[in-house]
C-alpha cells in the first residue's frame, strides 16, 4: 500500500512551497488520489522532471543545518564542493578603482600625444606603404630619360639614389603629417 500524504505535506518534505507543489503535480503528471499523493513516487517524478536550481545545494532551513541529500557537481559525483573564496567589497572596489585610474592615465597620455590610436597608425601606415609602392613602380618611368644618355654606372646610380631618397623623404613627411610624430627623432 502506498504511503499517501497531502500535497501540502509533500511540499514541505521536498522543500518547495505549497503552490509550487500543486504546479508540480500538473507539470510532472503526479497521480493524485483523493487530494493525496504517494510521497516516494511524487518525489521521484518531481526530481526527474525538474531541473535543479543553481542554489539547490544550500542546506534546507527546515533540516536544522543538515547537508543536502543529493551530491553536488555535474553528474552527481564528487560530494560537496568547498565554498569558493569571494573577495570582499573593499577588495573589489579597490581593484575597480585601480583599473579606472589606469584607464584614465592611458587616456591622458593619449590626449597628451604620448600614445597613438592603433586604427590611426594602421591607416597611416597603409597609406604610406601604398604611396611608396606607387612611387617605386613609377620610378623607372620617371628617371629613364635621365639615365639613358649617361655613359657611366656611377652617374646612373647617383640619379637612382636621388630618386629613392626623395621617395623615402616623402614617406617620412607623410608619417610626420599623419601621425604628428617626429619619425627622425624616434629613429635616433
Amino acid at each position: 500500500m502506498p504511503n499517501l500524504t497531502t500535497i501540502a505535506e509533500w511540499a514541505t518534505t521536498v522543500g518547495i512551497s505549497r503552490q509550487s507543489a500543486y504546479d508540480a503535480v500538473k507539470r510532472c503528471e503526479i497521480p493524485v488520489t483523493d487530494g493525496k499523493v504517494d510521497e516516494e513516487y511524487a518525489t521521484h517524478l518531481y526530481r526527474r522532471n525538474t531541473r535543479q536550481r543553481a542554489n539547490g545545494n544550500r542546506p534546507d532551513p527546515l533540516a536544522n543545518g543538515a547537508q543536502p541529500k543529493t551530491p553536488a557537481g555535474a553528474g552527481g559525483a564528487g560530494g560537496a564542493e568547498p565554498p569558493a573564496k569571494t573577495p570582499g567589497y573593499d577588495t573589489s572596489r579597490a581593484r575597480r578603482e585601480a583599473a579606472e585610474a589606469a584607464t584614465a592615465e592611458i587616456k591622458l597620455a593619449e590626449l597628451a600625444g604620448l600614445y597613438l590610436v592603433k586604427s590611426d597608425v594602421d591607416s597611416a601606415v597603409f597609406e604610406a606603404a601604398r604611396a611608396l609602392r606607387d612611387g617605386l613602380m613609377n620610378c623607372a618611368r620617371r628617371i629613364a630619360a635621365d639615365v639613358a644618355p649617361l655613359a657611366s654606372a656611377d652617374a646612373c646610380e647617383a640619379i637612382i639614389d636621388r630618386e629613392h631618397r626623395a621617395l623615402l623623404e616623402s614617406l617620412v613627411h607623410m608619417f610626420e603629417e599623419k601621425l604628428t610624430v617626429q619619425v627622425e627623432d624616434a629613429i635616433k
